[in-house]
């Protein structure tokens, strides 16, 4: 687990799982299981949007592609899509979930939102941040990024 800091505020750190894969855009995280790949919202992106009121997915049997939308989301400040970490095809969608979003602000990582039969997981998953290291400079780069378009307020 990397504990990712912001300043002094309690509100302003994030545990992120470093055996997780992560899309860095979106902050969508990705978790292999037995060749399969269970996906969610990391917890600084539940962070960034806020309390999660709306949530869309594709239907089980769609085929999606990474860098794609597979769903989106909203919230009292944000609104857009969540895209996917690998191509494949969605299996399971967690209905919970996507009829109450606010589930991930609750437990981002225990209330994923889609299964998916990745087709290739391994390409896929090679330019993604992942492990302790790689998960640290991503965020502390994601940080500084937020930081100079005043969007993060941790002091």
């Amino acid at each position: 687990m990397v504990l990712i800091k912001a300043g002094t505020k309690e509100e302003c750190s994030w545990d992120m799982p470093d055996d997780f894969y992560y899309h860095k855009k979106d902050h969508i995280w990705a978790k292999v299981e037995d060749g399969k790949v269970r996906m969610g919202m990391d917890a600084f992106g539940q962070w960034a949007a806020g309390t999660l009121a709306q949530m869309r997915t594709f239907p089980v049997g769609r085929a999606i592609r990474k860098d794609h939308a597979f769903g989106n989301v909203e919230s009292g400040k944000f609104i857009g899509p969540m895209r996917s970490p690998v191509s494949g095809t969605i299996l399971e969608v967690n209905a919970d979930v996507v009829a109450n979003p606010s589930m991930v602000n609750d437990d981002n990582y225990g209330n994923w939102v889609v299964l998916v039969e990745p087709t290739d997981m391994e390409a896929d998953l090679a330019d993604l941040p992942h492990g302790e290291e790689a998960v640290r400079a991503w965020m502390e780069a994601e940080l500084e990024e937020f930081k100079s378009k005043d969007l993060l307020n941790c002091d």
